[in-house]
């Protein structure tokens, strides 16, 4: 299986580097194709992702779903597996989607958990106890949260169900995965873990960075719409 990897990036020079290291010491028997989506970053990014491999999309539009657009428009796998430009994957990330997808020719999305990399030991524990928890329930009742860093969907039925939906500044990951729902299974695996760096939750504060979210994805829930209002990253 022939699985592309897309990761949406913006002036990422001090993370992407080993977001792209970690995506390359997978460690799998499938094939992987490397692209990053970049909202044409003002730093280094892109001469450090095309040093180290990757195929780069520039896209004038500055936002998660434009730039994660960009870099599945080009994709060839039968699965597009997304992350971002902080994040590190481990080495059997791939090998676990690609099984997934193998082993239920229904399945058309798959996410998991995201952690804390560079937080403290407490925070970190909270996030590996508390995010896991909520996923699950959430799951079980029909309400699923994927994680726009940590998901993969078939690359098929992602083009069928229209991709992303650039009009939203947010909740562009629950808006996806809704509209696939009716196109096949959909599935939160605790297992398929990822890091991400926690530096946008300490800059907000934890309070109101949880607070924006929750109360985003419940606005996207009961509405389908989502804040408008966010800062300009991947």
């Amino acid at each position: 299986m022939l699985v592309s990897v897309v990761i949406g990036a913006l002036n990422e020079e001090k993370y992407i580097g080993s977001t792209i290291a970690s995506v390359k010491a997978q460690k799998t028997r499938h094939k992987i194709e490397l692209i990053v989506g970049d909202g044409y970053s003002e730093d280094a990014t892109v001469k450090i992702a095309k040093k180290l491999g990757a195929k780069v999309v520039k896209e004038k539009n500055r936002s998660a779903a434009w730039e994660r657009q960009a870099g599945a428009k080009t994709a060839r796998g039968e699965v597009i597996a997304f992350t971002d430009a902080d994040a590190r994957v481990p080495p059997d990330w791939v090998d676990k989607i690609a099984s997934e997808f193998s082993a239920n020719p229904k399945l058309c999305l798959l996410y998991g958990p995201v952690y804390f990399s560079d937080a403290g030991p407490l925070d970190y524990i909270l996030s590996k106890t508390i995010m896991p928890a909520f996923m699950l329930l959430t799951s079980l009742v029909g309400a699923h949260n994927t994680i726009g860093s940590n998901f993969a969907v078939r690359r098929k039925v992602f083009e069928k169900a229209g991709g992303f939906n650039t009009t939203l500044r947010t909740a562009e990951d629950l808006d996806l995965t809704r509209r696939m729902e009716p196109l096949g299974d959909v599935k939160y695996m605790g297992g398929l873990s990822i890091d991400v760096s926690a530096r946008r939750v300490k800059k907000w504060g934890y309070p109101k960075f949880v607070a924006y979210h929750i109360a985003n994805a419940i606005k996207y829930h009961l509405t389908g719409k989502s804040h408008s209002d966010y800062e300009d990253v991947r």
